[in-house]
Parts: C-alpha cells; sequence; structure tokens
C-alpha cells in the first residue's frame, strides 16, 4: 500500500513538472517571437514601429498559447482530482487492510481455551502450570507408592515372621499337649494301679 501511495505521489509530481515545462516551452515560443517582432520592426527616435499585422498574430499566438494552457491545466487538476480520488480510495483500503490486520493479529495472539478466550502469553503460562502440578502431582504419587511399597514388604516380613513364631508356638503347644496327654495317662494308669492293688487286698 505505502508503494502504491508513493508511486501516486510520484506520479502526480511529474504531471506538475511536465506541465511547468511545456508552460516554460510555450513562454520561450512567445518570447522568441516577441524578440523577431522586434528586431523586425523599425525604429523611430525612441520607439518602435510594429506592423499591425505581426501584434494581431502575436496576440493570436498568445491566446492560443493561454487557451492550450488553460485546457493544460484544466486536465491536470482533473488527473490531480482523480489522483487525489485514487490516493483518498487507495487510504480508505489501507485502513481497512489495516483494521483487518488487527483483527487477524488479535485472532492470533488469542486462543479459546475450555471456552475461555485468553491471551497466548497466559494460555502459555496456563499451560506450563498445569504440566508443572501434573509433574508434582506424579512426583508425590511415586513417592507414595515408594512408600506404600517399603511399608507392604515390611508388614508382610513381620507377617511371615509371625507366621514362623505362630507355628514355632504352635508345635510346641502340640508338642506340650501330647506330653501332658502322656502324664495324663501315666498318672490314670498309676491310680488303676493303686486301685487294682488295694482291692486285692
Amino acid at each position: 500500500m505505502k508503494k502504491v501511495h508513493r508511486t501516486l505521489k510520484l506520479c502526480l509530481l511529474l504531471f506538475t513538472v511536465a506541465a511547468a515545462s511545456q508552460a516554460g516551452h510555450a513562454q520561450e515560443s512567445l518570447k522568441d517571437q516577441y524578440e523577431q517582432i522586434m528586431q523586425k520592426s523599425s525604429t523611430y527616435e525612441q520607439y518602435k514601429v510594429i506592423r499591425q499585422t505581426e501584434i494581431e498574430g502575436f496576440w493570436v499566438n498568445i491566446e492560443d498559447t493561454l487557451r492550450a494552457k488553460s485546457k493544460e491545466i484544466t486536465s491536470l487538476q482533473s488527473t490531480i482530482a482523480n489522483l487525489q480520488g485514487n490516493i483518498d480510495s487507495l487510504k480508505s483500503d489501507l485502513r481497512k487492510v489495516s483494521a483487518r490486520l488487527a483483527e487477524s493479529e488479535k485472532t492470533n495472539d488469542g486462543i479459546i481455551f475450555l471456552g475461555i478466550e485468553m491471551e497466548k502469553t497466559a494460555y502459555h503460562i496456563l499451560v506450563w502450570v498445569i504440566i508443572l502440578i501434573l509433574v508434582v502431582a506424579v512426583v508425590l504419587a511415586y513417592g507414595m507408592f515408594v512408600k506404600s511399597n517399603a511399608t507392604t514388604s515390611r508388614i508382610k516380613r513381620e507377617y511371615e515372621q509371625q507366621r514362623k513364631e505362630f507355628e514355632t508356638h504352635r508345635d510346641k503347644s502340640r508338642e506340650t499337649q501330647v506330653r501332658l496327654k502322656r502324664e495324663l495317662q501315666t498318672a490314670v494308669n498309676t491310680i488303676e494301679e493303686m486301685k487294682r492293688g488295694g482291692a486285692r487286698r
């Protein structure tokens, strides 16, 4: 857009320079005619005697030149007005494009997360906070798992130890019961023998 604007300004400047150049050529042509008339005319005392036909021709040339320049000025003014209209139109287009660009940049800078529109910077910060929270949660969960695993292993070892102690105690209790039963049976047998011996007497 800026290049087009500069190009239009350059064209306008070239038209103005061209018009000024043509006006300069016209002035030089009229000046040449004037000098030729002055050279051809005779001198009387301090006055120049000029033919009326030459003055009328010179005046006609002046009028033609003025009419041509007036047409050129009108044409240049029309061209300038058209160029100004084009510049205004391009400026309007530039404003529209700038507005669309600003809207596009705003859209690109924003993002919708969970139905909430936020800037990309805030979104990135939120994502990193969530990632950090997840990392902390994973570390804590792993620590709890390790601790729970260690506790489970310790409980298993204690259980196994208690089981062995229980089995040992059970075996000892069984042996004690067998021994007591034997002793009881021996005592019963002794009492029976004693009863039978008393009965014989």
